[in-house]
């Protein structure tokens, strides 16, 4: 015979385990790595749509950036990279501008040299003495239709 204690006993444990079941499930859902690339990539596509920094052409672009770091305004520079580049990019060129080296970045930047557009990204290069690149930059069109800095 079941008295009340026992059923209150079993009522509880049974309480405990829906709600870790439950628990679970919430957390494999909304914490599963497919759910976080989703929401990962809804930020980007957002970051993506709302970025306006970046020229018209690729050599405006480039023109933008130079004239950013000359300027010494190193966060606006960053700008011109993809969103998820920038923090990157930026913490680099602050150790540049740090290790006394920001001029050497904005002369190798300011030889760099166009091979021709196509699908919408350009390279850009710049050559050695011995014919060998010694720098070089990708740029792509956003969806905005502006030009960044994909690679550098």
């Amino acid at each position: 015979m079941i008295n009340k204690t026992s059923l209150k006993f079993i009522a509880v444990f049974v309480a405990i385990v829906a709600i870790s079941l439950i628990s679970l499930y919430i957390l494999q859902t909304y914490f599963s790595p497919e759910r976080q690339a989703a929401r990962r990539l809804a930020e980007l596509e957002r970051l993506y749509a709302e970025d306006t920094y970046g020229g018209q052409t690729p050599e405006e672009t480039l023109q933008l950036f130079i004239d950013a770091l000359k300027a010494g305004d190193i966060e606006l520079a960053s700008r011109y990279f993809l969103p998820e580049d920038r923090e990157e990019i930026n913490g680099d060129l602050v150790a540049a501008r740090q290790a006394g080296q920001l001029e050497d970045v904005i002369s190798r930047v300011m030889a760099l040299k166009s091979h021709g557009i196509k699908d919408d990204s350009v390279i850009f290069t710049s050559v050695g003495e011995d014919n060998i690149v010694e720098f070089q930059a990708t740029l792509g069109k956003n969806q905005g239709g502006v030009w960044k800095f994909i690679d550098l």
